[in-house]
């Protein structure tokens, strides 16, 4: 027959951490399962920047060069995949019901399709003002008069890239 403080053991040294670990499991295995599609989609708008800023630099005549291109685009892909997990964690945490995981991966999607347009546009002497593109996307939930559009893109002055 098992002792009184021999069971007290037990359930300290075996039962609570087994339980603890039972739910942890169960809310990182949810988590993942909802990130993965928010991973893809990151990982996609990452690598059409990528190409995007490769393309940019080779219309512009700059030297590319993978080791550089490669640093950045690890460095972005650590940074946005750690916001994304983070959220999705918190979503998860919070039943989902707040929508941060939809509306925080879209924004890193803004941002990169931002860089996606100014390094389209860059060759053709075009630049992309994203302070105004930020603010003018804020005040648009206010009704903003059409003539706000007017400095979100500016034409570079002649030699000036």
């Amino acid at each position: 027959m098992i002792g009184e403080d021999s069971l007290k053991h037990h359930i300290v040294e075996v039962a609570i951490p087994g339980s603890f670990t039972t739910v942890a499991m169960a809310f990182i295995q949810e988590s993942i399962i909802h990130m993965i599609p928010w991973l893809i989609v990151t990982c996609a708008v990452i690598l059409c920047d990528l190409a995007f800023g490769i393309r940019c630099s080779l219309m512009l005549g700059e030297k590319v060069r993978f080791s550089s291109a490669a640093r950045r685009t690890m460095g972005k892909m650590v940074t946005y995949f750690a916001f994304v997990a983070m959220v999705c964690f918190i979503s998860v945490a919070t039943d989902t019901n707040n929508k941060i995981d939809i509306y925080s991966c879209l924004l890193v999607c803004f941002i990169e399709g931002c860089s996606i347009m100014s390094n389209l546009i860059k060759p053709k002497g075009y630049s992309l003002d994203f302070a105004k593109v930020v603010s003018l996307f804020g005040r648009k939930m206010f009704k903003v008069d059409k003539s706000d559009l007017e400095d979100v893109i500016t034409k570079n002055k002649e030699g000036e890239q």
